[in-house]
């Protein structure tokens, strides 16, 4: 075999390779967009490029309380954890770059948590369900059989005065939820007050906004219970 043959062979052996890499599809275009994030999402697009994640895995998605959680990936033992949350997201934004940092995972399990932002910003309580539900359709669309997990919406030292509508809305998503197949809501707020059904203070940052790592660790044990996994 001459030369020639040789390095045509390796060329191709190397095209076939890398075209067998799974990539993140071109939805996403440099520039502005209508909800913003655009270094965020970014981010993920370049780390996807380096190293793309399993299919399978159980993709942790939302705002800042899934940024900020540190640790995440190795918080649940025996479990391929994929974390994509850009801070100071929606459900809107979410639901914008669902051809980006969900579908193109292929994950057997999605978490969500927004809510908190919308609700800061004035969005009604039915808005979101309502971008819940488009979240949920684009979902089953490409992949029907992927579960979807919505957290329940966090009460925070911050937005305390919130915390009466964030309830009404919580219980609404939960009904609301009740109508899809593999769908559910977890209700993680229900670990984030004391025996007086008071807002413990000791589970938050120094903004009363996020949460410190014990605020997680409450988290974490409430969604292996939840999944039945083992801690």
């Amino acid at each position: 075999m001459n030369r020639f043959c040789i390095v045509f062979l390796i060329c191709v052996s190397n095209w076939l390779m890398l075209s067998a890499q799974p990539r993140t599809p071109a939805y996403y275009t440099p520039g502005k967009t209508p909800v913003g994030f655009e270094s965020d999402i970014n981010q993920f697009l370049k780390a996807d490029s380096a190293n793309f994640p399993p299919p399978g895995a159980v993709l942790f998605a939302g705002s800042s309380t899934i940024r900020k959680w540190k640790g995440l990936p190795e918080d649940f033992k025996g479990h391929t954890i994929i974390q994509r949350g850009f801070g100071g997201s929606n459900m809107k934004a979410l639901d914008f770059y669902i051809h980006n940092i969900v579908l193109p995972y292929k994950p057997a399990i999605i978490v969500v948590y927004e809510g908190d932002n919308d609700l800061a910003a004035g969005v009604s309580p039915s808005a979101f369900i309502a971008q819940c539900d488009s979240f949920i359709r684009m979902v089953r669309q490409k992949l029907p059989e992927t579960k979807i997990y919505f957290l329940s919406i966090k009460p925070s030292i911050a937005r305390e005065k919130l915390i009466p509508i964030m309830e009404s809305t919580n219980l609404a998503l939960k009904r609301n939820l009740t109508r899809y197949h593999n769908t559910g809501f977890i209700d993680v707020c229900s670990q984030m007050f004391d025996s007086h059904g008071k807002l413990r203070t000791d589970i938050f940052g120094p903004d009363g906004l996020h949460m410190n790592r014990k605020g997680y660790l409450l988290w974490i044990a409430y969604i292996n219970k939840y999944f039945g996994w083992k801690q």
